[in-house]
């Protein structure tokens, strides 16, 4: 069942001669002569005369190609197509064969794995309650080539590293163990959990520090606000209302021209945040309370 070619190759032609070199040093001539030609208004139709010259030859050489690329491929075509149909004579029988072939290696992988499967319940590990098989099966473990001992060096070495791994884990005592453990089990990676472990103590102690920060401005604040609240003058007593007998007589007595609140002038020092010192000046500002820098005079006597 092989071909033996009846036409020798040495019978094909090696080559289809025609005159070329004619051809060739004769077309080079006319067209230099074409190529440095310029035409004017009153020779266009010269031009048109030529282009349709040299067209027509090009038209004459391509149809001349393809007429011998036919010729030439015509024995070949035949033997192709007889070709495909020998091939066709064995399709049906081939594929046949190839889904016994292939039914047969399927079984052996689905024996293989079966085996793998069991392999991996009997191993006594507390990892199996995190990882499944199917999170680490290597797809190789099913080739013909990769033996059983060497699936089941694998498996025993990924219980071993992993148990080992989860322990060191879990020796942090960091508050953020769920998470840190859940990326390990994710990448089996120690330095990707290690790194997360890290990246969450630093986020907790920056929310740490951002609360603290805002009660001490707080507290601040409320100091200056007492603080202010101290220093402003207390309100005079409304007068207690006097009776119609007293109001008559007052309304005899000359009208008195009414007289302003007495002001007070206290120096104090006050030392707190510039944003709270902001807020003392608008606070005084807000209630007509004057404030300035304290006498010299003053200070000295203090």
């Amino acid at each position: 069942m092989e071909i033996k070619m009846l036409t020798k190759e040495e019978d094909f032609p090696k080559k289809l001669e025609f005159n070329y070199e004619e051809l060739k040093e004769k077309i080079a001539t006319k067209a230099e002569k074409y190529h440095d030609l310029v035409y004017t208004d009153d020779t266009i139709s010269d031009a048109k005369e030529d282009r349709k010259t040299l067209n027509k030859f090009r038209e004459a050489m391509n149809a001349e190609r393809i007429r011998m690329k036919k010729k030439y491929l015509e024995p070949f075509n035949i033997f192709e197509g007889q070709v495909k149909e020998l091939i066709e004579l064995v399709e049906k029988p081939w594929a046949a064969i190839d889904a016994q072939v292939k039914g047969y290696e399927e079984r052996l992988k689905q024996e293989k794995h079966a085996a793998i499967k069991q392999f991996w319940e009997e191993q006594e590990s507390s990892v199996k309650k995190l990882v499944s098989l199917d999170r680490v099966f290597d797809s190789r473990w099913l080739n013909k080539t990769y033996s059983m001992n060497k699936i089941e060096e694998e498996i025993k070495a990924f219980f071993a590293t992993t148990e080992t791994e989860i322990a060191t884990i879990e020796e942090l005592n960091t508050e953020f163990e769920d998470q840190v453990i859940r990326v390990y089990l994710k990448t089996f990676s120690i330095a990707a959990a290690l790194a997360e472990n890290k990246s969450l103590l630093e986020q907790k102690a920056k929310r740490e520090a951002y609360a603290e920060e805002q009660r001490v401005k707080k507290e601040e604040a409320e100091k200056a606000r007492q603080a202010a609240a101290n220093a402003q003058p207390k309100p005079e007593p409304k007068p207690v209302q006097q009776s119609t007998q007293s109001a008559q007589e007052e309304q005899r007595r000359p009208v008195e021209v009414q007289r302003k609140p007495e002001q007070v002038t206290v120096d104090f020092r006050v030392t707190a945040t510039r944003d709270q010192l902001q807020q003392l000046k608008a606070f005084l500002n807000n209630n007509g309370i004057a404030f300035g820098p304290v006498p010299s005079e003053t200070k000295e006597a203090a």
